[in-house]
């Protein structure tokens, strides 16, 4: 029997079965035994020790699994109405540019098809000559902040000057047309009218009106 205490209190260098078979203790067959005896206990403590850290480990793990299960239960909802509100957002998105886009291919839609057919009115009910004449006159008139000019015979002048014809604009070129065709033309752009002259019977009517509120008396001497 190897006296553990004797052991304790004298510590000597070299392996245990040396110390024991120096100190006349145990021969070196017993010697072996108690080594591997101690061996095998400290392998059984060391071994006993990890496994309490693996399973500490794995509890401290597990629970941590539970928890992240929790939290990816708890976020996925979230998630999942974030991505919804968003989906639905750029559909509202598409749906606006969509219509603005409509919007503007009709306004250009509906703006070229009155300049068709100003252009048409005009070309058809065009008085003015393409050809120069000798006895043409200058008639001068703005259009915005610039005087412009044109050659027209003295009726078309007289014309002019009474309302019966009036100017207008053709893309860039001017063109005499009568009061009525003006009329249909500034019902499709105003902005087309270049010079009317109010007519002489709206002038006379005019100054009726005018007049009129001024009454003479009747019984007023002259």
């Amino acid at each position: 029997m190897v006296n553990e205490r004797w052991l304790g209190r004298k510590p000597v260098a070299g392996s245990l079965r040396d110390q024991l078979v120096k100190a006349g203790l145990a021969t070196k067959d017993r010697a072996k035994k108690v080594e591997r005896q101690a061996r095998a206990e400290k392998n059984a403590r060391l071994h006993g020790q990890s496994g309490d850290a693996e399973a500490g480990s794995a509890q401290s793990s597990g629970g941590g699994g539970k928890r992240k299960a929790k939290n990816q239960a708890r976020t996925e909802p979230s998630s999942a109405a974030s991505v919804r509100e968003r989906a639905r957002q750029l559909k509202v998105e598409k749906a606006t540019r969509d219509r603005a886009i409509a919007n503007v291919a009709n306004s250009k839609i509906v703006a070229k098809t009155l300049r068709a057919e100003i252009r048409q009115i005009i070309q058809q009910n065009d008085q003015k000559s393409t050809v120069a004449k000798d006895d043409d006159v200058p008639y001068n008139f703005l259009h915005g902040k610039k005087v412009k000019r044109i050659y027209v015979s003295r009726a078309q002048q007289e014309q002019l000057s009474s309302g019966n014809l009036v100017i207008v604009n053709n893309d860039g070129r001017y063109h005499l047309v009568s009061r009525p065709v003006s009329e249909k033309i500034s019902a499709r752009d105003p902005k087309r009218i270049i010079a009317q002259h109010e007519s002489q019977s709206e002038e006379a009517a005019a100054d009726d009106d005018y007049y009129a509120r001024f009454k003479v008396p009747d019984d007023l001497d002259w």
